[in-house]
């Protein structure tokens, strides 16, 4: 198993407080309601590791960033809904005025496009059929979310216009990068079309001339 250096972790790790931070400055959640928060909104375009979740609600909790109040959390089980602190709205505050860092990229798409040379263009067109149909379907589910924010009422939520801005860029990019793909299997087509004449030719024996005969 491939195991993240620990400087990813600890960046990882990082950044989750400040992803449970911002999504209980929102509203007070239980730790599964969290998660089902972060996987329906930022979920879209931050992949949050649950499994730091609940050792993050816990660090939190400790450094009175946010704090844990008893509510049942389901039939006959106790549990804990957090709540963020003034200290904690400080905190996500400080963290929200840093500039941003750009990840460095690591697009496995276009990797295997610089290299399509090495195999045929069929095989780069099928994969890319692959990676439009998960495409369209990200676009889908986030024309759903679109539907129901430009319904009425739907951005009544102070912060809505924010999200709305995450939303837009969502729905360019899976627009940009569908028109993309259908380039480079145009591309790819007509790499594919002088393989295709050639084939029978290959498979035809040589036919002798008069002379030789």
């Amino acid at each position: 198993m491939k195991v993240a250096p620990a400087a990813t972790r600890r960046a990882r790790e990082n950044r989750t407080r400040y992803v449970v931070l911002g999504m209980l400055s929102e509203a007070p959640m239980t730790g599964y309601g969290l998660r089902q928060a972060i996987a329906s909104s930022v979920g879209h375009f931050w992949q949050e590791s649950y499994g730091q979740l609940y050792p993050a609600l816990r660090a939190l909790v400790d450094e009175g960033l946010i704090e844990a109040r008893r509510t049942r959390g389901g039939p006959g089980r106790p549990g804990a809904s957090y709540h963020v602190t003034a200290r904690g709205r400080a905190v996500l505050a400080g963290w929200l005025a840093v500039p941003p860092a750009l990840a460095a990229p690591r697009n496995e798409v276009l990797l295997k496009v610089f290299f399509a040379g090495a195999v045929p263009p069929e095989v780069t067109a099928r994969n890319l059929d692959g990676v439009a149909a998960q495409l369209g379907a990200q676009r889908a589910a986030l024309e759903r979310i679109a539907k129901v924010m430009d319904a009425p009422g739907g951005g009544s939520h102070p912060d809505s216009r924010y999200w709305r801005l995450t939303l837009d860029f969502g729905l360019g990019f899976t627009g940009f990068a569908l028109d993309w793909i259908a380039r480079v299997k145009t591309v790819l087509d007509r790499a594919a079309s002088p393989r295709r004449a050639a084939a029978p030719a290959a498979g035809r024996a040589p036919r002798l001339s008069r002379r030789a005969r």
